[in-house]
C-alpha cells in the first residue's frame, strides 16, 4: 500500500502539535507580559512546530504553525489606528499588520522543514547542523515579521533608542532568547530520542500503526471478495 501525503494520523497530528504550541504560547504570554507590556514573549512554544516541521517536512510545519496563528487571532488581536495613515494605506494598514504580527509570524516557523531532508539523510554532525539551520531560519523568520511590524505599524523609544533600531532591540529582547532556547531543546530531543523527529523508523509511530490497520483492513476486504467469488463459481 503506498502512503498518502496527508494520512488522517497525520492531519491528527499536526493538530495535536498546534494545539500544545498555542497553549504553550498562552502560557508564555501569561508570564512575559509583565516585561514586554507592547506583545512578546519567551518560552518554548516554537517547539512543537519544528517538531512537526522535522517529523514531517516543509509544507506541514508551515501548515501546523499556520493553523497556531489563526487559533490565536481567535483569542483576539491588537490592531492599529488606521485614522493616522494616509491614502490606500489608511484602508490595508491592518491587513499588512495583522499579517505580520499574526498570520505570518508562526507560519513562517515551519520553514525549518526546509532543513528535514538533510536531517534525515545525513549523519550526526549533519543532523545536528540541520537542526541548528532549521531554528534559526524559522526562529528569524518569525523575529523579521515582528520587527517589522514595529517599524511601519509600532514605532516606541525604549533606552533612548527610537526609529527601526527600536523595533529590532525590542522585538529581539524575546525573538533572540527563543532562538536560543529552542535550538538546545530540539537538539536534545534528536539525541535522545532520535526516532521522534523520524516518524518513518519508528514502527510505533501514529502513521505506521493507521497504515497497518489500513492494509489489514484492505486484507479481509480481499479475502471476502475471493471468498465471495468461489461461492459464485461453486453455485
Amino acid at each position: 500500500m503506498k502512503e498518502k501525503k496527508f494520512s488522517v494520523s497525520i492531519l491528527a497530528e499536526i493538530a495535536i502539535f498546534a494545539a500544545l504550541a498555542f497553549a504553550l504560547d498562552l502560557l508564555q504570554s501569561g508570564y512575559s507580559r509583565f516585561w514586554f507590556v507592547n506583545g512578546g514573549s519567551i518560552g518554548f512554544a516554537m517547539i512543537p512546530i519544528f517538531v512537526v516541521a522535522y517529523r514531517r517536512g516543509l509544507f506541514s510545519g508551515i501548515l501546523c504553525g499556520f493553523i497556531v496563528s489563526l487559533v490565536q487571532m481567535l483569542g483576539g488581536v491588537y490592531v492599529i489606528n488606521a485614522s493616522n495613515y494616509e491614502g490606500a494605506m489608511k484602508f490595508f494598514s491592518p491587513f499588512f499588520q495583522i499579517a505580520l504580527d499574526y498570520v505570518l509570524a508562526y507560519t513562517v516557523v515551519g520553514f525549518a522543514g526546509a532543513f528535514a531532508g538533510m536531517y534525515k539523510k545525513g549523519d550526526k554532525s549533519t543532523k545536528i547542523l540541520a537542526i541548528v539551520l532549521g531554528v534559526l531560519v524559522g526562529g528569524l523568520l518569525k523575529y523579521a515579521c515582528h520587527t517589522l511590524s514595529g517599524i511601519y505599524f509600532w514605532p516606541g523609544e525604549m533606552w533612548g533608542v527610537t526609529g527601526y533600531a527600536y523595533s529590532f532591540l525590542y522585538n529581539g529582547l524575546y525573538c533572540i532568547p527563543n532562538i536560543l532556547i529552542c535550538i538546545p531543546v530540539m537538539l536534545l530531543i534528536a539525541l535522545i530520542y532520535p526516532k521522534f523527529l523520524t516518524p518513518e523508523l519508528n514502527s510505533d509511530s501514529l502513521d505506521n500503526i493507521f497504515n497497518e490497520e489500513q492494509e489489514l483492513k484492505e486484507t479481509e476486504e480481499s479475502k471476502e471478495e475471493l471468498n465471495e467469488s468461489e461461492d459464485g463459481t461453486n453455485e
